[in-house]
């Protein structure tokens, strides 16, 4: 189905280099030769690659909260354990749940609308900063959420240092649940995958915004895989490696089947750079055409991460969660809220 006209305008970007690809030179030889000779370690090494986070610089850190933030606070939430090889113990049953601490930083007054934003993977949750500023003056309780093993949060559902989409989006569905029902969720890249899960999972929203959304985790691997430089034998091993740890098939995750027939989420704004070399822009394109009731506005020049400090975009996104509903709903008519938007 091709993109309806009506869901899409254009505002501005760049192409940015993409940073998989200059860490990924080193490691093609070891997996090249893992393929051929050793595919079952190779998929362990490959497992713990994808799902390790990378911390992010300090200096990054530092400058997105120049100028003084919120409230941080710790809370405690409950996850299913994912530790061991499999979710259930040798009988087949159920391993006990267990606690982990989420930071969160709280921006704005305290009886304002609560909008969740949550990062993207090897994210931390000063990246929303302008966004979240932007909505606390607008009078909004703005809570930024860390996924487990970022930032300040504690380890989550895997354990220590690992983490997985399905360990996002549960985390922040407890945040959710223990925080306070949403106005608006706001997700960027993985984070964007997250959210929508989480909606599609029954946390209700009356708005979602999905920055740069993945939408295909099966897809992301079919790209890892040549990345690294591995083939088909360690890339359905390492997939396999991940499933019996959880107990979710990895081809559930992928967004547009799991929206066929639905109708009652919420209006949704997604906002993708055209030069994405992370995240391409085919997939907040699908992702537009899959939801209910959905504008995408593609940017240029911005690339993957700064797209979430241009100014126009916090104004749009803004706007977008400060609409009524019957306004908010009229934005599928491909107006031009951003100056430099253009048909």
């Amino acid at each position: 189905m091709a993109l309806a006209e009506e869901k899409s305008t254009t505002v501005r970007a760049e192409k940015p280099r993409n940073p998989r690809e200059r860490a990924a030179g080193r490691l093609r030889p070891v997996f090249g030769l893992l393929e051929r000779t050793a595919p079952g370690p190779g998929s362990h090494l490959a497992w713990k690659l994808w799902s390790t986070p990378t911390r992010p610089s300090p200096q990054a850190v530092a400058r997105s909260r120049e100028g003084g933030m919120g409230e941080v606070r710790r809370v405690r939430v409950t996850l299913p354990d994912w530790t061991g090889r499999r979710p259930t113990r040798r009988d087949g049953t159920t391993k006990p749940t267990q606690t982990t601490e989420i930071a969160v930083e709280l921006l704005g007054p305290g009886d304002g609308p609560l909008v969740y934003l949550l990062h993207g993977w090897s994210g931390w949750r000063g990246q929303f900063s302008p966004i979240g500023r932007r909505l606390a003056e607008d009078g909004y309780r703005v809570v930024l959420v860390e996924a487990p093993n970022h930032g300040d949060s504690g380890p989550g559902a895997l354990g220590a240092k690992q983490s997985l989409l399905p360990d996002f989006s549960l985390a922040l569905a407890e945040v959710i649940r223990l925080l306070g029902p949403a106005h608006a969720v706001v997700g960027h890249s993985l984070g964007a995958a997250c959210t929508a899960s989480v909606l599609l999972d029954g946390t209700p929203a009356e708005k979602a915004v999905f920055i740069a959304p993945p939408i295909d985790p099966v897809a992301f691997t079919k790209v890892l895989a040549p990345m690294l430089g591995f083939g088909e034998r360690i890339r359905s091993r390492m997939v396999a490696i991940g499933e019996r740890r959880t107990g979710i098939e990895l081809a559930s995750q992928i967004l547009p089947p799991r929206l066929l027939g639905r109708r009652d989420l919420p209006p949704a704004l997604i906002v993708h750079d055209a030069g994405d070399a992370v995240v391409p822009v085919v997939s907040g394109r699908k992702l537009a055409e899959s939801w209910p009731e959905a504008r995408i506005v593609e940017t240029e020049r911005l690339g993957h991460n700064r797209i979430l400090r241009d100014d126009e975009v916090v104004a749009l996104v803004a706007k977008f969660i400060g609409d009524t509903p019957t306004s908010a709903a009229a934005t599928t008519s491909g107006r031009c809220e951003a100056g430099s938007c253009r048909p």
